[in-house]
């Protein structure tokens, strides 16, 4: 049929807006003689590609800058060939981490409080040892794991939990809320 493909272009793109090397791409791959959702279906693989592309890009670009910033501490070290290695000083840093943190289980004791404490936290990948040590310093002092990276306690923070945080280098992707007023919900006795 006479301006069948014309058609098809048009309708697949009648109710959006879309970049047109991936629209060429997806048409393309779909094939001269595909349906309108052949067509999605391959422009919709292209874009979840992208996204990918941009969140591992974002990531890197993440890391990026947190290894630059293990660089300036002096805690890391780069030669010539831009392979990273651990310093003197960030061997010493680890050592100190390993003994605060693995060795000493009984560093914090559950104290209850009268308010509800909420932790949640948003670590990067390059954190997964220190998300770690988060997660059983959560566990000793008694909170309860209620969404993926959300606890909740009725306990009073230790002023060295704090210290603790910053020296593992993860503050600013912590945060803690004290729950000072019920809501509006009431609890069925």
């Amino acid at each position: 049929m006479r301006g069948e493909i014309i058609y098809k272009i048009l309708d697949f793109i009648s109710d959006q807006i879309i970049d047109q090397f991936d629209f060429a791409d997806a048409f393309l791959s779909a094939g001269y003689g595909a349906s309108r959702s052949k067509m999605q279906y391959e422009f919709s693989k292209i874009q979840d590609k992208r996204t990918i592309s941009k969140l591992k890009k974002q990531k890197i670009d993440n890391l990026r800058k947190y290894l630059s910033k293990l660089k300036k501490a002096g805690l890391v070290g780069e030669d010539e060939s831009k392979k990273i290695y651990l310093s003197k000083k960030g061997k010493g840093r680890l050592i100190y981490l390993q003994k605060s943190f693995l060795s000493n289980k009984n560093l914090y004791k559950k104290r209850l409080a009268d308010r509800v404490t909420v932790i949640s936290y948003d670590i990067p990948i390059a954190f997964n040892r220190e998300r770690n040590i988060l997660r059983d310093m959560l566990k000793m002092l008694g909170f309860n794991l209620i969404h993926k990276s959300v606890w909740i306690g009725r306990v009073l923070l230790p002023k060295r939990f704090i210290s603790d945080l910053s020296n593992l280098g993860i503050t600013d992707y912590v945060e803690i809320l004290e729950v000072t007023k019920n809501g509006t919900l009431k609890e069925i006795n």
